[in-house]
């Protein structure tokens, strides 16, 4: 299996969970039977992933918007968030930044108010606007092809534009730990991080490259955490759930002085 980054030949990671891994670039992928990807409608936002949306990362949130303010000074700004979901950012940063020009793209059906929102696939549907920054909040991690929606999304910013993107890092401590479990055979860690939830895990280095190989260049790396509060835990009982939580949130508190938090934001520009 070839990788999905650099092209260099995957070996596979773990059958069962249809895994492969790259050892040149270090990344991490999953290629699906078909019918058995993931669907986002309303139990995705309600139900499996009901502590994430629950508990928005703010942090990450200023982040972007700090992003976007260093490049493009106190001009307002056309801002397109991919994968909005339910617009939980786009709702914040329109409190805030009242004169920017914000609008929303998602495959679920959505209403933002005020907010424009765009409905359907960024390949099948025109979009004849161009934007000064779009954000990728836990969108890549989705696709089963990175680089051509990577290179769609350079053809929407205008001349000097951002991209802002957010995912997981492999490399972080948590990561790392799971692995290492697992090697000791407790695999239910391991299991929940690469779970076919996302199709692609980034490291450092294929994160890099893959932004590389699409025309973008890196103005600024970081790896951080997000609030523990939205950490999906197994939901068996109370008990089971703040162990989870609490081994999570443990980790969290060494990792991120560290640098070696749970996620990457990558700010990036076309070449």
């Amino acid at each position: 299996m070839k990788c999905t980054v650099c092209d260099s030949e995957a070996e596979v990671f773990d059958a069962g969970m249809h895994l492969f891994r790259c050892h040149r670039c270090g990344h991490t992928f999953t290629r699906l039977p078909p019918g058995e990807r993931e669907t986002f409608g309303a139990e995705y936002y309600e139900d499996s992933h009901k502590n994430w949306f629950d508990h928005p990362n703010f942090g990450l949130f200023r982040r972007a918007e700090d992003a976007v303010v260093r490049a493009r000074g106190a001009q307002d700004v056309a801002l397109l968030d991919v994968g909005c979901g339910r617009g939980d950012f786009l709702k914040w940063l329109h409190a805030r930044r009242p004169g920017w020009k914000l609008a929303g793209l998602d495959l679920s059906p959505n209403d933002l108010g005020d907010i424009p929102f765009i409905q359907g696939d960024v390949f099948q549907i025109r979009i004849d606007a161009k934007y000064d920054a779009i954000t990728l909040f836990s969108v890549i991690a989705h696709l089963e092809e990175n680089r051509p929606f990577l290179e769609r999304m350079r053809t929407l910013l205008k001349p000097g534009g951002l991209l802002v993107i957010n995912t997981f890092n492999t490399d972080s401590l948590i990561f790392r730990i799971a692995r290492a479990l697992r090697a000791l055979g407790l695999a239910s860690p391991f299991q929940r991080l690469y779970s076919h939830h996302h199709l692609q895990h980034y490291s450092k280095q294929s994160i890099r490259e893959v932004l590389d190989r699409t025309g973008f260049e890196i103005v600024r790396h970081a790896c951080h955490n997000y609030p523990v509060q939205a950490v999906d835990v197994p939901r068996s009982n109370p008990l089971v759930e703040s162990m989870y939580r609490a081994f999570a949130g443990l980790i969290f508190l060494v990792s991120g002085p560290l640098g070696l938090g749970v996620q990457h934001t990558v700010v990036c520009r076309p070449r």
